[in-house]
């Protein structure tokens, strides 16, 4: 029964508490964001799509040997 006299007259439990708040206010805040979330377009649908688009870029086969 000790540590429960020691804790609560400690001055140190400022900081464990404070980091709990900070998490569960990190926690709740990511939740609220999932949950309600940007309905509108994605913002990843665009760049998604990059790797499969039509360009006129060259290929690895076009350059010269030893060019990057």
């Amino acid at each position: 029964m000790f540590y429960r006299e020691w804790l609560a007259q400690s001055d140190l439990l400022f900081w464990p508490m404070l980091g709990l708040l900070i998490f569960f206010v990190a926690f709740v805040v990511v939740l609220v964001r999932l949950f309600t979330g940007r309905r509108g377009k994605n913002p990843f649908d665009a760049v998604a799509s990059l790797p499969l688009a039509d360009d006129d870029a060259p290929t690895g086969g076009d350059y010269p040997r030893g060019a990057a």
